[in-house]
């Protein structure tokens, strides 16, 4: 089960049921929640952006240690794929409102 709830005005609770998931995929899945509140709350310029990129990057490694591709048949590297399908998107998005393109 997966739960969202908040105890008080300043506590918000994510529960996450680990049980599918293998012990990298839960190091991966705490660090990208720290890396999300180290945004969240950044106060000084340099550290925001370089929090903001590993974030990003973080957000990488949790889709290629998934585990639908494991459970994927056939030699179609769907990790790389759903990558490059969510950047292109991604900078659609930005693209759409006027922002730098960022594909390699």
């Amino acid at each position: 089960m997966h739960k969202v709830t908040q105890n008080t005005s300043s506590d918000l609770v994510l529960r996450v049921e680990t049980h599918d998931l293998t012990p990298k995929q839960v190091r991966l899945l705490k660090h990208a929640h720290t890396l999300l509140v180290h945004v969240l709350v950044a106060e000084d310029e340099d550290e925001y952006f370089e929090a903001s990129a590993q974030l990003l990057k973080q957000a990488v490694q949790l889709i290629k240690h998934s585990n639908f591709p494991e459970d994927a048949k056939g030699a179609i590297p769907y990790g790389d794929q759903a990558i490059e399908y969510a950047v292109e998107e991604l900078n659609d998005t930005l693209e759409a409102s006027g922002h730098v393109n960022i594909d390699n």
